[in-house]
Parts: C-alpha cells; sequence; structure tokens
C-alpha cells in the first residue's frame, strides 16, 4: 500500500514540478505575454467588431456573444498547442532525456507539460473576456463560470493534438511552424468567427474534421443552454461533442506520447 502511495505522489510531484517549470518558462518569454495580450484585440476587437457591424445584425442571435465564445475556446487552444512545442525545444537542448530516464511516467511528464503551458493560455483568455465585454458581449456570471468549467478539458485536448503533431517533428522551428498553421486553419474553419452550420462540401467536412470545431460546439452548447437558444446555433448536442472530444482527446494523447518518446529515445 505505502509502495502505491509513494508511487503516486512522485507522479503528481513530477506533474507539478514540470508544470511549475513550464509555466515559469513562459513568464520570461516576453513574446508570448504580448502576444496573448495583443490577439484578442486583433482578433475580436478589430475583426471582430467589422464582422458584428457588417452582417451580425442578420444573425438572428447575439453576435458579440457568439464569437467570444469561440475566441475564448480559440485562445486556450492556440497558446496550449504553442506551449507544447517546448517539447522539440527541450529534446535539442537534451532536458527531455534527462527527464526520460527518472522514474516517472512517460504520461506524467507530458501531462504536466499540457497543464503548464494551459496555464498561460488564461491569460488570453482573461485578455478576451475583457475585450468581449468592451465590444458589447453580454456574459452573466454563471455563463462565465460554465465557460471557465470546461476550460481545463479544451486545453487537454489542444495539448493532445499538438502533441501527437510534433510527436514526428525534430526541429523546434518546423513544429512552431506545423501547429501555428494547425491552429489558424481551425481559427476560420471550426467556427470560431463565423458559424459553420450551413457550410456544405468541402468546406463542412473540413470543419468536421477539425477537433477545435467540437470544443467550441461544446462550449457554446454549454453556454447557450442556459438561454434556450442552444439547438438553433450549435452543430451537435453537447453530450455528443463531450464523447467525441474525450474519443479523440485519449486517442491523440496515447498516440502522441508514444511517438515521442519513441523518436527520443531513437536520437
Amino acid at each position: 500500500m505505502n509502495t502505491h502511495m509513494n508511487k503516486a505522489a512522485r507522479e503528481v510531484n513530477a506533474v507539478l514540478t514540470i508544470a511549475s517549470r513550464e509555466f515559469m518558462l513562459s513568464l520570461k518569454s516576453p513574446s508570448r505575454i504580448i502576444m496573448a495580450l495583443i490577439w484578442p484585440v486583433m482578433m475580436l476587437g478589430m475583426f471582430g467588431s467589422q464582422l458584428s457591424q457588417n452582417m451580425g445584425f442578420n444573425m438572428g442571435f447575439d453576435f458579440n456573444q457568439f464569437m467570444l465564445v469561440g475566441m475564448l475556446v480559440n485562445g486556450l487552444f492556440m497558446i496550449t498547442m504553442m506551449g507544447i512545442t517546448s517539447l522539440v525545444e527541450d529534446r535539442e537542448n537534451d532536458f527531455t532525456q534527462e527527464i526520460l530516464v527518472s522514474p516517472i511516467s512517460r504520461y506524467a511528464i507530458i501531462f504536466g507539460k499540457i497543464i503548464g503551458a494551459s496555464l498561460m493560455s488564461y491569460i488570453q483568455f482573461f485578455a478576451t473576456l475583457a475585450v468581449g465585454l468592451c465590444i458589447g458581449a453580454r456574459l452573466s456570471g454563471s455563463q462565465f463560470l460554465l465557460l471557465l468549467a470546461v476550460s481545463p478539458l479544451m486545453c487537454l485536448a489542444a495539448g493532445s493534438l499538438a502533441l501527437l503533431c510534433i510527436g514526428f517533428i525534430r526541429k523546434s522551428a518546423t513544429a512552431g511552424f506545423v501547429v501555428m498553421m494547425l491552429s489558424m486553419v481551425q481559427m476560420f474553419l471550426s467556427g470560431a468567427l463565423i458559424p459553420v452550420n450551413h457550410s456544405t462540401g468541402l468546406m463542412a467536412v473540413l470543419s468536421r474534421l477539425l477537433p477545435m470545431t467540437y470544443c467550441i460546439d461544446f462550449a457554446r452548447g454549454v453556454f447557450y443552454q442556459t438561454m434556450g437558444a442552444a439547438n438553433t446555433i450549435t452543430l451537435f448536442a453537447p453530450a455528443l461533442d463531450l464523447m467525441i472530444i474525450g474519443a479523440f482527446t485519449a486517442v491523440f494523447f496515447v498516440a502522441g506520447t508514444i511517438a515521442f518518446v519513441r523518436s527520443e529515445t531513437n536520437r
């Protein structure tokens, strides 16, 4: 019994240590903080406002609210995914080799990385929230708490997706480019800024293949259920979104961890 408890305590300590290291490194990077603060102003405050003023009045619902929820999830996704690319930098600096020989689970190492990367994403989360309120998006206290409650799942899904991508990449510059491009594609095709309910053909197929689509749809389903308008705005029922998110997150996390550790041991 004591052996299992000691092992569990060691795993938890490893997760917290790696997460805190990742977060502190992010705080020491002014460019990451500046981007986390400027991005919501550019995308929601400027681009989003233009969309709202020119087409939002024909939507039949509060377009500012719609964009706010989408960009909150997008911010969690983008910053968490970019943070996971530090795994490739650690590989280049041989730090990964040092922690892989320690007596802790490989999954604990990766989980700690995702937690550390996701903590940074909350800077953009609250910056996006502030910009959304400034452009007139309405948000009740209960709706805010619901979005905050589901946000860790969004971060875990994003981290797992990024992990799968970088599991086969050896250069940090390449990893950063691939993850950034994937983040941008998802932002425009997943419904973060504009509805994708009526998309057809190739655009409909692409939007349904993107993991962020289901995360945004789930967040909107939870958000709009308090207003009784979820069925007219979301693609699927929140329960279905949750099952899909849980399935691809588990698959990506396990497959990505195996691919990353294998590439590390084959160096």
